[in-house]
């Protein structure tokens, strides 16, 4: 039951994510994600665009453990074209949750964004995340993240990518644990 209400809710948060849902897979690992512009649903700054974000992130446990999730939601400010090169830059906040080592895993990380435009088939994006412990709770103590995908327009509003990641947790009593260290490729629809 849990895993139908957990699944029912983030479909229904892709539904109505108007601007990008993206999935990538790779041997051991499932993302699934949305991200929901905001700019047309309230009155903000439009020299700025503002998304909501939600991911969720699978992975399969190197040992006989059961099967590892990460949530996350957020916040992000994405100035478009900073420089005449296509730089646009960004921060954020998002919120982080993991079911890790059956222990309670929460962290609240600030988030820099960079987009590297190319030309009009390819860009990049770079995403790190960092939680002190200050922004960790129950029995965190700090968070890291960074992300990099490389784009490619296939379809008028679909990139396929490839990509790397880095994800770490580390806990007040049994330390660093290398949560997730891989390749990916995926698919990005904008609508």
């Amino acid at each position: 039951m849990k895993k139908i209400l957990l699944g029912s809710a983030l479909a229904t948060s892709l539904l109505f994510a108007s601007n990008v849902a993206q999935i990538n897979v790779n041997n051991d690992t499932l993302e699934v994600g949305g991200e929901l512009y905001l700019n047309n649903s309230y009155n903000v700054n439009n020299s700025s665009n503002y998304y909501f974000t939600i991911n969720y992130l699978g992975t399969e446990a190197d040992t006989n453990e059961a099967s590892q999730k990460l949530l996350s939601a957020g916040l992000k400010v994405l100035n478009p074209f900073t420089d005449d090169n296509g730089i646009s830059l960004g921060l954020g906040i998002k919120s982080v949750y993991t079911n890790q080592l059956s222990k309670t895993f929460f962290a609240l990380p600030l988030a820099a964004y960079i987009k590297y435009e190319v030309n009009e088939m390819i860009y990049v994006d770079l995403e790190a995340s960092y939680a002190p412990k200050v922004l960790s709770f129950s029995d965190a103590d700090n968070y890291r993240d960074t992300k990099i995908k490389v784009n490619y327009k296939v379809l008028e509003d679909g990139y396929a990518f490839i990509g790397a990641r880095d994800i770490t947790t580390k806990y007040e009593l049994t330390g660093k644990v290398n949560y997730d260290t891989s390749a990916f490729i995926g698919y990005e629809v904008k609508f």
